[in-house]
């Protein structure tokens, strides 16, 4: 089991910044550490959208979208938009992720989303430049039917969630191979004839899984994880609800809970009720009890409004 003493949660809200150490897969709050962000912005403005390797890539949300990476370890940071257009970083469109190459870079991907488009852009840390890459041919990609989240690094993969809006047999996933800097279409689980919701993408033990929520006469929540290029069912869970944010603030860190949530695509909180078996699977995610401010909530269409925000850090 993943328990290392350098596993962090940070947490972000309207009115502060703090660090968190996670114990056995609860939140240790007597050591908590309250952290300052280095740029002069109202923290009601930030996002975070990914982190790795100890780094977090933020969005100062205003008039022009700003992508920030931030070390809150040393407090440095970069504003990966400088000397860019305004319309560079667009969080409503766009998706980001972290990765390392091979001669052991951070770098940047940047999918920016435009008109009839999608342009990859890679910024790397070692020349502190921006070059763009070949996305997949095809008409559809560029539509904001399709809400992209940001994406996961796993098995030197970058995975980005792409669900429909409207018609979530259209959903697949996009992957970015960071050692040949190529991307390809995947699928996602799919079901006939019955209406389907997605969680965002996430780790147990360096594998992707997913949640998905299966609407027929009743309402059921599938775990899968994608192993050999499939997608394999887990576990299956009944009697989900969904449940509003305030409620799942009060369970935050909450001792014995025998309980997980997930966001869905449409931005609804969905909580399940888990045995021991399942728990000692899950625990081992690498978010915190699955909930986390994710891209798929920057949707023009979608009105709810979190103040915490929620990320793991493995710090070396």
């Amino acid at each position: 089991m993943y328990n290392s003493k350098h596993r962090k949660l940070i947490t972000l809200t309207a009115s502060s910044i703090y660090i968190d150490n996670l114990i056995g897969g609860k939140v240790d709050i007597c050591e908590r550490k309250f952290i300052s962000f280095p740029v002069d912005t109202p923290l009601s403005n930030l996002t975070i959208l990914a982190t790795q390797y100890g780094l977090l890539l933020m969005c100062i949300q205003g008039p022009s979208d700003q992508l920030i990476l931030w070390n809150p370890t040393t407090n440095k940071f970069l504003n990966l938009c400088h000397n860019k257009p305004k319309s560079f970083f667009n969080i409503k469109a766009d998706a980001i992720g972290i990765y390392l190459d091979s001669f052991n870079d951070v770098k940047i991907l940047h999918l920016q989303r435009r008109m009839d488009d999608v342009v990859p852009h890679v910024y790397s840390m070692n020349t502190h430049e921006w070059k763009t890459l070949t996305f997949l041919k095809g008409s559809d990609y560029a539509s904001l039917l399709y809400l992209w989240s940001n994406g996961p690094l796993c098995n030197n993969v970058l995975y980005f969630a792409s669900p429909h809006y409207w018609a979530p047999p259209k959903s697949y996933m996009i992957a970015f191979d960071v050692v040949s800097e190529t991307f390809s279409k995947l699928s996602i689980p799919q079901f006939n004839h019955v209406v389907t919701h997605q969680s965002c993408f996430f780790k147990i033990r360096n594998i992707l899984h997913m949640f998905v929520v299966v609407k027929t006469n009743d309402i059921n929540v599938k775990l899968f994880k994608f192993e050999d290029q499939g997608w394999l069912e887990v576990s299956s869970f009944t009697n989900p609800k969904s449940i509003s944010f305030e409620l799942w603030l009060n369970k935050f860190g909450e001792k014995g809970a025998q309980s997980w949530s997930f966001i869905i695509d449409w931005g609804i909180i969905i909580e399940i009720k888990i045995d021991m078996k399942d728990l000692q699977y899950l625990q081992d995610a690498e978010t915190f009890q699955g909930l986390y401010k994710s891209h798929l909530l920057k949707r023009p269409f979608c009105h709810i409004h979190f103040s915490l925000i929620c990320f793991l850090l493995n710090l070396s």
